[in-house]
């Protein structure tokens, strides 16, 4: 009988002795998660969060599991922000049109039809196959305040004519006609400026297609039930105000148009004021179309903007010759200068031959008064002081399929190495010169963008 200690020496290790995975600073094991291009993402994480207990208990002695960043709660968060400005639209338009109409019955219109509209949107998302995501929901913010206006308008044409002695029905009828021309030229109008963005090619196409139609759905849905549901339920709440005797509400509605008229007549007479000296009115005008010109030519132009979600990443360079030894020397100093922010939530590190990736996970955003845009620069700031590596620290990318730092530059010819070397030297030292870079990484000519 040969047994294996006869002819071998066997021993507990790891495949790789040169790479090691650190969370909150001890050791150990990563799975990473890649969701599949047709999956929904809140689906996978649900999935996930179901097994971990059968796969807590299976772990040996000493072993624990947790998950250390769930980018769903970034999600969970934009559902929670449009829900609080769909709360918000809704208490300002209850305002707006309680104190310009001075009736309760007024404002049950347009609360009603804002979320029917949305309703709507989920069913128009439905049959097209969209699920909610971030465009998606940036769709449906823009959407509330569309979806607001068609109410609002047929509510207080319906009350124009309930002043003017007509019945409700007749005063709902007589308004859905008026407006049907206008409501109908104004969606058509914005559903020609939203259609050919999903129609676009290339990346930008893919991306906000779904952001396209779903806005177009929005406004198809307001004009639809502002021309059906909104003069019905006119025809059946509204009244007209008493000009005599009267409740309270009547004499709310006449008060607040005593107010409105006397401020009409205050700025009717500003107004006459100011144009009776056209010179100055003209400069002012050429100063302001020149403003917009040179606003526009100023500002920043980018694809999709920077979203919190509360994560930093840190990529380190080191010399090619550290060892793993070494790597974790200056590895353990990030994971120090992580833990030193009272934002930080919990800390993970993989050290690999090439480069070191660390992660500040971010407590939630209602627990911190900082943003992850805020905090980068003094992120930055710290790492920046480890002496023998270098550190870019960066956010993931707002929209899908980027990886990496946010610029890279790659310089190809077929030049011998010598003038590449010079070239890309001299290419670094220009990008350096901007002071839009961090610093350079000169072994792989990488450049850093702050």
């Amino acid at each position: 009988m040969v047994r294996l200690k006869d002819v071998a020496n066997v021993t507990l290790g790891a495949d790789d002795y040169d790479s090691s995975v650190s969370f909150d600073g001890r050791k150990a094991v990563y799975i990473g998660i890649q969701v599949a291009p047709g999956a929904n993402l809140l689906d996978v994480i649900k999935k996930v969060r179901a097994q971990m207990p059968g796969i807590e208990a299976e772990l040996p002695t000493g072993l624990k599991a947790n998950i250390v960043y769930d980018s769903t709660k970034f999600v969970d968060s934009s559902i929670n922000e449009v829900l609080k400005t769909l709360f918000e639209a809704v208490l300002i338009v209850t305002l707006v049109v309680f104190v310009f109409l001075g009736s309760f019955r007024s404002v049950l219109i347009p609360v009603i039809a804002i979320p029917l509209s949305l309703v709507g949107t989920f069913g128009v998302m439905l049959m097209l196959g969209y699920s909610i995501n971030l465009l998606t929901l940036l769709a449906f913010v823009l959407a509330i305040g569309l979806v607001v206006d068609d109410a609002i308008i047929v509510v207080e044409n319906i009350s124009r004519h309930l002043e003017e002695g007509q019945t409700p029905f007749d005063a709902a009828t007589m308004a859905a006609r008026e407006l049907a021309s206008p409501i109908i030229s104004m969606t058509i109008v914005l559903i020609a400026v939203y259609v050919p963005i999903g129609f676009m090619q290339g990346l930008t196409g893919a991306l906000f297609t779904e952001f396209a139609f779903t806005l177009v759905g929005a406004v198809t849905m307001s004009a639809i039930i502002a021309l059906t549901l909104s003069p019905m339920l006119g025809s059946k709440l509204l009244r007209a105000p008493k000009k005599e005797g009267g409740g309270w509400q009547d004499h709310l509605v006449l008060w607040l148009d005593r107010q409105f008229t006397r401020l009409h007549r205050a700025y009717q007479r500003k107004l006459d004021g100011v144009l009776n000296y056209l010179p100055v009115v003209g400069v002012f005008i050429v100063f302001m179309l020149g403003g917009i010109y040179f606003l526009y030519s100023t500002s920043m132009t980018e694809l999709a903007p920077q979203e919190d979600q509360g994560v930093l990443i840190s990529i380190a360079f080191n010399a090619p010759t550290a060892t793993l030894e070494q790597r974790q020397l200056y590895g353990d100093q990030v994971v120090k200068d992580f833990q030193g922010f009272k934002e930080t939530n919990h800390v993970f590190q993989l050290n690999t031959p090439t480069q070191v990736i660390s992660g500040m996970v971010l407590k939630p955003w209602d627990e911190r008064t900082q943003t992850a845009t805020q905090l980068q620069p003094q992120v930055q700031k710290e790492l920046g002081q480890i002496a023998g590596t270098q550190n870019a620290v960066f956010q993931p990318p707002s929209l899908p399929g980027s990886r990496g730092l946010p610029i890279q530059f790659v310089i190809t010819t077929t030049e011998p190495f010598e003038q590449l070397f010079t070239v890309a030297n001299n290419f670094l030292q220009e990008a350096l010169k901007t002071g839009d870079f961090i610093f350079r990484h000169s072994r792989r000519c990488w450049v850093a963008a702050m």
